[in-house]
């Protein structure tokens, strides 16, 4: 409290910065970049050595390191920086993707598995998606999503995430999504029409590379044409789905074993073949690191060893995922994805002109302006 001389009035002065988020990118908008609390305990009349204190200054502010600045450190200096943080408890998913691009022989055996779960989302989504890209595939992508924070642009970017492996979509039943201070939005789902844009980008852009298993919940405008489009996907070889009533009927799935999908009569076991849980609930935002990842999640394209970011972008929800009624479509046969003929020609080269001509007049355009990568179809859905 100040008290002006002159004038006698009172005050209070404040500093304040602006939030964390919006310092450095969307990387600091969960977590913090600073070192608050050193790990190490020492006595009153004791010193820390010169290369505890490099540490300590190198990390005190991980927003002023990336890629370039480790590309001459020796791996066991890195190995050290990183057992630095994590005893001082400010590992951080930004520092975890340095070092799985850096040192991609030897992070990966110290840390296979970096998981992040958002309760409460504060940027959109097009941010979350931008986080866990890695162009050169660095490491592998298991994304969980929830519609209530996504517009069908943001959805239909999907495709650009090259290193995803792993995809689930939810949405809630509810029509609207409430945002606060009286304010609402529509809710998107997940239909034909963005899937058909991704079978666009499939051929244009080689989108989708990697990816092996898709979990759909709650998607009420999916039909069961979805299944042609799906199997354009090189990798998926599970369509996972729950409370997506077009793609379950009759009519449905005799169109999914028309284009080489089979509904699964045994219970798959495993993480990989199930929806994301609730076990952090009460908490914005929770990060955990493992050395072990979950199984069956990597298609036999990817590196066996490669590390596993798993983000959950979720909405905060009291009700559990658990008891669904699920049902798994599989493109496997014997241990490898089923082609179709039509599909099996186009990939090894050998469509006839007569074919190519046939399938130009037949096709239905996804959009009107056929575009050649993202953006150009981008402009369809906004």
């Amino acid at each position: 409290m100040v008290v002006d001389s002159q004038s006698g009035q009172v005050y209070e002065e404040t500093e304040m910065g602006p939030p964390v988020g919006f310092v450095n990118g969307f990387a600091w908008e969960h977590e913090s970049p600073f070192l608050e609390a050193d790990y190490e305990l020492r006595s009153d009349l004791g010193v820390p050595a010169l290369k505890h204190l490099a540490m300590k200054k190198t990390l005190s502010d991980q927003r002023s390191l990336n890629k370039s600045l480790f590309l001459d450190v020796p791996w066991p200096i890195a190995a050290q920086l990183w057992e630095y943080l994590s005893r001082s408890g400010k590992r951080t998913m930004y520092m975890w993707k340095i070092l799985c691009t850096t040192y991609p022989g030897q992070f990966r055996h110290v840390s296979q598995h970096c998981r992040m779960v958002i309760d409460k989302p504060r940027i959109p989504m097009r941010g979350y998606i931008s986080l866990v890209k890695s162009t050169d595939c660095s490491w592998a992508t298991q994304l969980n999503i929830w519609t209530e924070f996504a517009w069908t642009p943001e959805l239909v970017e999907l495709a650009d995430v090259v290193n995803l492996v792993s995809l689930e979509i939810n949405t809630a039943s509810s029509r609207h999504s409430y945002l606060g201070d009286g304010q609402s939005q529509e809710v998107v789902s997940l239909d034909d029409r963005v899937l058909r844009a991704w079978t666009e980008l499939i051929e244009t852009s080689g989108s989708f590379q990697y990816l092996r298993t898709l979990k759909l919940h709650g998607q009420r405008n999916i039909t069961g044409n979805a299944f042609y489009y799906l199997s354009k996907f090189p990798s998926l070889e599970y369509c996972i789905v729950a409370k997506c009533d077009g793609l379950t009927t009759q009519s449905a799935i005799k169109t999914a074993e028309a284009h080489g999908w089979f509904l699964s009569q045994d219970k798959l076991e495993g993480t990989a073949y199930q929806f994301s849980q609730d076990t952090s609930i009460g908490l914005n935002t929770s990060t955990s690191w493992s050395s072990k990842r979950p199984d069956s999640l990597l298609p036999s394209t990817m590196s066996s060893d490669i590390p596993l970011l798993e983000f959950t972008v979720r909405h905060r929800r009291a009700k559990s995922m658990a008891g669904l009624d699920i049902a798994i479509f599989s493109r496997k046969d014997n241990g490898r994805v089923i082609e179709t003929q039509a599909n099996k020609r186009k990939r090894e080269g050998h469509i006839s002109l007569t074919e190519r001509r046939a399938h130009h007049k037949t096709r239905r355009p996804a959009v009107k302006e056929r575009g050649k990568d993202l953006s150009g179809l981008l402009g369809e859905f906004m």
